[in-house]
């Protein structure tokens, strides 16, 4: 039975090709994190006005722009990756579902009047055509992908193109 410890900090193993994958991964997420947190530095502690505490509103920005960077280097990866899955949860549980946001919206006549049209019959929490809704882009989209690369981060780690790979090389070379 694995410990609270081994899930955060324990080993995770993966081959040299994988981890030019995993590498990848992190460079887009990561980058996408940050141009995703930047807007927020600006108020990190009432970008959503009184929807969340302040504190928790700081917490986060520095899981989005501060773990985007954690990301890139490959540094923190099962913390990081846990406190993103969580802001990101979050942020679709109180910010998209609220606003009755479908989970894709599709631009189809690059209009953004209304709440948007059904999509080729999909429920209308899967898929909308068209539409805004007052939160921002309309969808929770953006914030499931980051959620699941996040949460299948956590479960593989970085791969051996990361910080938390050579931090480990060394230990165990000290050792």
């Amino acid at each position: 039975m694995r410990t609270i410890s081994d899930l955060l900090f324990g080993e995770r193993k993966s081959n040299s090709f994988a981890s030019i994958g995993l590498l990848i991964l992190r460079l887009i997420a990561g980058f996408g994190l940050i141009i995703h947190g930047l807007p927020k530095l600006t108020t990190p502690m009432s970008f959503a006005g009184d929807a969340f505490p302040g504190i928790l509103q700081l917490l986060a920005v520095i899981s989005e722009f501060g773990g985007g960077i954690a990301l890139i280097l490959g540094i923190f990866l099962p913390l990081v990756s846990l406190g993103a899955s969580i802001t990101m949860f979050v942020g679709i549980i109180f910010m998209h579902i609220p606003f009755k946001d479908p989970i894709y919206r599709i631009t189809v006549k690059y209009s953004s009047e209304g709440d948007g049209d059904p999509f080729f019959g999909f429920p209308l929490w899967l898929a909308k055509a068209d539409g805004h809704s007052a939160a921002g882009s309309g969808s929770a989209e953006l914030a499931l992908l980051y959620f699941v690369i996040a949460l299948c981060l956590f479960f593989v780690g970085g791969g051996h193109y990361s910080l938390d790979h050579l931090l480990k090389l060394k230990t165990k070379s000290i050792n």
